[in-house]
């Protein structure tokens, strides 16, 4: 008999949530309600800080769960936000990464706040010192600029960086995320199991992106890992399903043939 899967690791965007909306879908909820009811652990896995998750909070069932936020850098409580687990970049490193990336950037931001401001204007309070240690850095950027951006991130000690990502189904701009080296979502994923005392436990990973690589490292040997429709061929060849598309709730869709939010 198959072992039970018992705990979901999942990405957000891509995967939950369709490009341009702010919550997941009726189908998506309804999914992630149906592994509440069955014992199943539904934690998310995100690129998202606290406050951006917050949110998805009640629709989901999540209250009292762990989260690993932040691209791996942070492990938390959904609804409090308290911390249990960071590794976060010191202020020389996120200064060092704005200097070196922020002009080849369209936005570049590393806080709620600075996430409203310009390029220019983070570089500048990155300047004048008014930063503290950061979960990370997350820049966006022209398809043509990723090259750049990789050769001077390249360049940087002590940090670690995504792939670079689609953005939000542009044909033009890409993304990527900074942390601290050592640190990816699955690093943050066994800090997260080990907090929870779900180390042993089988895992069902899935995901839409590049930095989910890592994500489905964390399932283990005996894990099964899934890959959205819309995800790049490159998650799609380690995957050992592919579901339908975020637009067509591939989650609900895989949760459904798994046996676990029925």
């Amino acid at each position: 008999m198959t072992e039970r899967i018992e705990v979901v690791l999942s990405d957000i965007d891509g995967t939950q949530i369709i490009p341009g909306q702010k919550l997941p879908s009726p189908q998506v909820q309804a999914a992630a309600r149906g592994l509440r009811k069955n014992n199943v652990s539904l934690l998310e896995v995100t690129s998202r800080s606290h406050v951006l998750v917050r949110e998805l909070v009640v629709p989901l069932d999540l209250q009292n769960n762990l989260a690993t936020l932040d691209g791996g850098a942070t492990v938390a409580h959904t609804d409090s936000g308290d911390i249990v687990w960071s590794r976060w970049l010191s202020a020389e490193h996120t200064k060092a990464v704005v200097a070196g990336i922020g002009r080849l950037c369209t936005s570049i931001y590393y806080d709620t706040d600075s996430r409203r401001r310009s390029p220019s204007e983070v570089a500048a309070a990155v300047e004048s010192g008014d930063i503290s240690s950061t979960p990370s850095v997350f820049a966006i950027f022209g398809v043509e600029r990723g090259s750049d951006i990789i050769a001077t991130l390249g360049s940087l000690a002590g940090i670690r960086h995504t792939p670079v990502m689609g953005y939000n189904n542009s044909d033009t701009l890409r993304c990527i995320q900074v942390v601290c080296a050592g640190v990816d979502k699955q690093s943050g994923i066994e800090e997260m199991l080990r907090h929870g005392n779900l180390i042993d436990r089988r895992k069902l990973a899935i995901g839409d992106g590049m930095n989910d690589i890592a994500l489905f490292a964390a399932a283990g040997d005996n894990g099964v890992r899934v890959a959205m429709g819309n995800a790049p061929d490159e998650l799609k060849d380690l995957a050992d399903w592919v579901a339908p598309p975020v637009e067509e709730y591939g989650f609900a869709v895989a949760m459904e043939r798994y046996g676990l939010s029925i």
